[in-house]
């Protein structure tokens, strides 16, 4: 709880545990000091690992943790407002060297990847760093955007092309175990993004995110990996927070569940209408039915004594939106003004999660089973000369999916650690979509199939610390896909070697593979005979081979640089039979299913160079410049290589902030951001605008697919915010400016036959998102 002395001084308590990385055993009697405190504030760890700290004045404060024989870890710059107590639950690595030889040396808080077996192309996303960013708005997709080789494909989602690959090949992890694609509105079979993250930042810890070369545990992704982690709720108090903004309303509760115990709950739910957006005369909806959206999330941390850690842990999520046609056809100059579109999601996951250290304290088994149902529908029809409806498209596609991950960790000495470990996913599904076909003048089944497969993944990593100088980790990966029967063994190896006590080399390559969502395995064709038979139940995983290298100078305490260069070899991916378009390539879409028979004779590859100029927060101010060249190719069978759909060719980020310490006592912050956004425009075919005015339909050059590019993509975000602290609680208001100068950057060009001329599809414009949150 915080407090306040005679001089107004407001004060918070500072409390977490602290244990070992590859065990999970706490250490008893580590040391934690507040930084630059005089006289020295500090304590040590009790009997279970935990430490506290009280009266901890408010404001940005550095911690420093020791213990013998291990290296030091520090935590920066870490935010400590009157509101509520801070829970750092820290891990520490055992050093290598020997008690004769050590010598501790300082460094910063690098924010490195969380999961140990990481080397390269791995970032930590922080809680703090989602909510920092300008127009971030606490959400993990939108705050990768601002990484090396990462973009953003549409204003309107979070979906993140990652060095130039279709973002379908994202991988979603939450607690360790694979999930459905967690944000609302979701954009389609296999995509990986949507308008907005169901999870709040209230309920989620710092997480990591993979951009290549994976770890072995990682499978069933080829661009990208988030692995999220949900955080525990103060096991010794209650507290609460309210927001209220323009995007709606949220609360959040979290405390004990037995006074005196370790057990704890967290809660947050979420009710959000863009009802506001659309009275300011913003609309992102494309028509009068406004999005909403609602999702629950929660922890429950439940210790024991004897039989170890169990949790259990939840999702839950409702999403909608549309447009309705115009009611009078004196108003129809365009072909969409007579149609009506209807999308609905729903989203449930339910978890549990078992820790369990062995006795011998070098070992540890984590088992996480999950159960999750999603349901996305999209219904689209048109308004006849007399008003009457008729049906375009309608696709209903329902999954329920047992996820189970188990592994076990066992530390051999400081220098050999092994983890191995499966996971096993059935999902069962109900898949049903038709639309108009306009040839035939009749509503055409695509697909109509239910039943269930599975998917078993197993894994193996061994990491190897010869020395302070060298880690390296080797491993494989293996995959079994029910559907056809694919069996496949994936080798992996990372490599970090510390050159200079400022510098260090890091290299990773492996085999990595992605499966379809099982609607395109079951499509359905109409053969020329009149019969439906399905043409993909064959079809194989996309495959990958991903080789990085980079290099990390830690130039100071809290400025880095970082470089990498990379190169993806991509195979068997799943290409239409005799495409006269020469574009249907699982390298060119990032959702939705193919109504054509497929098959993996189609390749890709991606290669190019990043660098990233980081000054982590400290002094009040941080800045994150990073830039990518590269290029994206992609070939079907009998073709010349082409520009993937995605080869913008360079991205560049630059984003930074600054704080001011305000008030009477200085213990109010007022903070500035900004970032900006500059890539290279995706692809499109062009479209011959002679032959469409002769037809009165559009026409595509597809023997030019992709050599033609929208303008380049530019957007600055701003955010401006201010903190004050308060006796036992504390609020914050915050205003975001996404596209700041109201930029309509291009999507696409289309030829319109009502008017005869080449139109361009635009993004969206700017957008205002005011919050107020209180937190007591």
């Amino acid at each position: 709880m915080a407090t306040t002395s005679f001089s107004q001084t407001f004060t918070q308590t500072v409390k977490g545990q602290i244990v070992d990385t590859d065990t999970k055993m706490p250490l008893i009697g580590a040391t934690v000091f507040l930084m630059d405190s005089d006289p020295m504030v500090g304590t040590t760890t009790d009997l279970d690992g935990y430490f506290r700290l009280e009266k901890i004045p408010v404001g940005r404060k550095s911690f420093r943790i020791s213990y013998i024989g291990y290296e030091d870890v520090f935590r920066n710059e870490v935010v400590i407002g009157s509101g509520r107590e801070v829970v750092l639950n820290l891990e520490m690595k055992e050093s290598v060297v020997d008690l004769q030889e050590l010598t501790v040396v300082a460094s910063a808080d690098k924010q490195n990847p969380l999961n140990s077996m990481a080397t390269i192309s791995a970032q930590q996303i922080t809680v703090e760093s989602t909510s920092r960013i300008a127009a971030g708005i606490n959400d993990p997709g939108r705050t990768a955007q601002s990484f090396a080789g990462v973009a953003t494909a549409d204003d309107e989602n979070n979906e993140l092309v990652v060095r130039g690959n279709s973002p379908r090949g994202v991988l979603w992890r939450l607690e360790g175990v694979p999930i459905p694609n967690p944000n609302h509105f979701s954009n389609g079979e296999g995509g990986s993004g949507g308008g907005v993250s169901a999870l709040s930042t209230q309920v989620l810890a710092n997480s990591d995110f993979f951009t290549g070369a994976f770890p072995a545990e990682y499978g069933n992704a080829l661009s990208g990996v988030f692995d999220l982690k949900l955080r525990n709720g103060n096991h010794e108090q209650s507290e609460y927070a309210l927001q209220l903004g323009v995007l709606g309303a949220q609360v959040a509760a979290e405390g004990p569940l037995v006074k005196g115990k370790k057990a704890s709950y967290l809660f947050n739910y979420r009710y959000s209408s863009l009802k506001l957006l659309s009275y300011a005369g913003i609309d992102i909806s494309g028509g009068d039915i406004v999005p909403d959206f609602q999702d629950l999330s929660f922890k429950l941390n439940l210790p024991t004594k004897n039989s170890g850690r169990f949790a259990i842990w939840g999702l839950g999520g409702l999403s909608s939106a549309g447009y309705t046609a115009l009611q009078d056809s004196t108003q129809w100059v365009y072909a969409g003004h007579r149609k009506s579109e209807t999308e609905k999601h729903k989203l449930g996951i339910l978890g549990a999660t078992h820790n369990y250290i062995l006795k011998n304290g070098k070992s540890y088994i984590k088992t996480v089973a999950a159960l999750s149902v999603t349901d996305n529908q999209l219904f689209q029809d048109s308004l006849g000369a007399a008003y009457e409806k008729n049906l375009l498209h309608h696709e209903q596609f329902q999954h329920q999916t047992a996820s189970v991950n188990s592994f076990f960790n066992h530390k051999f000495n400081s220098k050999n650690i092994i983890r191995t470990g499966l996971t096993f996913t059935q999902q069962g599904f109900d898949l049903a979509a038709k639309r108009r076909n306009y040839e035939r003048q009749a509503i055409e089944p695509l697909i109509a199939n239910e039943g269930h497969t599975n998917m078993l993944e197993t894994y193996f990593q061994w990491q190897y610390r010869p020395n302070t100088q060298l880690k390296m980790n080797l491993g494989f990966h293996s995959t079994y896909f029910g559907i056809n029967g694919d069996l496949l063994l994936e080798p992996r190896i990372g490599l970090d070697w510390k050159v200079s006590e400022k510098g260090s080399v890091s290299m990773g390559a492996g085999l990595h593979s992605r499966a379809e969502p099982a609607s395109i395995y079951l499509v359905e064709v109409i053969g020329e005979d009149d019969i439906t038979y399905t043409p993909n139940e064959d079809l194989g995983l996309t495959r990958a081979f991903h080789a990085v290298v980079g290099y990390n100078w830690n130039v100071a305490p809290n400025f880095k640089i970082k470089t990498e260069a990379y190169y993806q070899h991509l195979f068997d991916v799943p290409v239409q039979i005799d495409d006269p378009t020469g574009t249907i390539s699982a390298l060119n879409f990032s959702s939705g299913y193919v109504n054509e028979p497929l098959s993996n004779d189609g390749k890709g590859r991606n290669y190019g160079v990043e660098m990233t100029i980081q000054k982590f927060f400290s002094q009040d101010y941080y800045f994150l410049v990073t830039g990518s060249l590269f290029e994206s190719r992609y070939t079907m069978p009998g073709q010349e290589e082409r520009n993937t759909a995605f080869n913008s060719k360079f991205v560049s980020n630059l984003l930074g902030g600054k704080e001011f310490k305000v008030g009477a006592n200085k213990q109010n912050v007022l903070g500035l951001n900004v970032r900006t956004i500059w890539r290279g425009g995706y692809r499109v075919v062009p479209v011959d605008l002679e032959a469409s005015m002769l037809e009165g339909n559009e026409v595509r050059l597809y023997d030019r697919a992709f050599e033609e590019k929208v303008p380049n993509y530019f957007r600055v975000d701003l955010g401006i915010s201010y903190r004050k602290n308060s006796p036992n609680r504390s609020w914050v208001l915050s205003l975001d400016l996404q596209n700041a100068t109201n930029r309509y950057n291009v999507y696409d060009r289309n030829f319109s036959y009502e008017t005869g001329n080449l139109e361009e599809t635009s993004m969206l414009g700017l957008i205002p998102i005011l919050n107020y949150r209180v937190e007591w």
